[in-house]
């Protein structure tokens, strides 16, 4: 159907630009981010949006990219200001690399990508790596791919859905936000969308994660941990790599 593959052309856009603006990355953690922008923010989907895209657009071109940067790292990773939680395993169990990851790796080992460890750092339930995967599997479903489709339907339903709504409002609510704000606006805009769009049903309310509960460590902790945090960040490349992989049994 040709609407239908219209929307599902603008639905890889809106799923390229969250994944670029959430990934943690080393370089052109934003690369394209003005141009989709740009194009978004002409063809929005609702007033809610329409008015997210203008401010970020506003934002990035009178503040700049460093701006931006330095704003992703101070809410996602600056151990001074409660960073915001970006897996799902912590949403589902206050821990990272937990049961939604050993999901999302079985939905990755499915299709035909591999998570580029090289270039992307962060797990497969990252909320970054879900929106990259996502965004290949919707140009997959265009081509014809049915398969694709499949587990498309299943990451949104089994694993993103159920945490993107904590998940938009701590960044929302964070102390540091402004840009990121906005975008979380716009993310929660577009997961209606999607709940409407794939006849997905918002999460029953569960206790939620408490973001301000913070972890109790040393100075000397802290230091050592955003010193591993900048380490890692010069290992690594372009956002959130996927590598094409060979064929995986259905049963893996």
């Amino acid at each position: 159907m040709e609407d239908r593959e219209a929307i599902n052309r603008a639905r890889a856009l809106y799923y390229g630009l969250f994944a670029s603006l959430f990934a943690f990355v080393k370089e052109d953690r934003f690369k394209g981010l003005k141009e989709s922008l740009e194009i978004l923010k002409e063809n929005p989907l609702e007033d809610n949006s329409k008015k997210a895209l203008e401010n970020m657009y506003s934002i990035l071109s009178s503040q700049g990219l460093e701006f931006v940067q330095d704003e992703f790292d101070a809410v996602f990773y600056d151990l001074s200001s409660d960073p915001v939680p970006t897996t799902a395993s912590f949403y589902e169990e206050e821990r990272d690399d937990g049961k939604k990851r050993l999901l999302m790796v079985n939905f990755v080992l499915k299709s035909k990508y591999r998570r580029d460890s090289e270039n992307f750092s962060d797990l497969e339930d990252d909320i970054g790596f879900i929106f990259s995967f996502l965004s290949r599997l919707i140009e997959d479903e265009a081509k014809g791919d049915e398969k694709a489709k499949e587990l498309e339907i299943a990451v949104f339903e089994k694993v993103l859905n159920e945490f993107v709504d904590d998940f938009i409002e701590n960044v929302y609510m964070h102390e540091n936000s402004a840009f990121y704000q906005e975008a979380a606006l716009l993310l929660k805009v577009f997961v209606e969308f999607e709940r409407v769009f794939l006849d997905i049903r918002r999460p029953k309310e569960k206790i939620k994660v408490k973001k301000e509960k913070k972890i109790n460590i040393s100075d000397a902790e802290a230091a050592r941990r955003l010193e591993n945090k900048r380490k890692k960040s010069e290992e690594i490349g372009t956002v959130c790599e996927l590598e094409e992989g060979g064929d995986v049994e259905d049963d893996v």
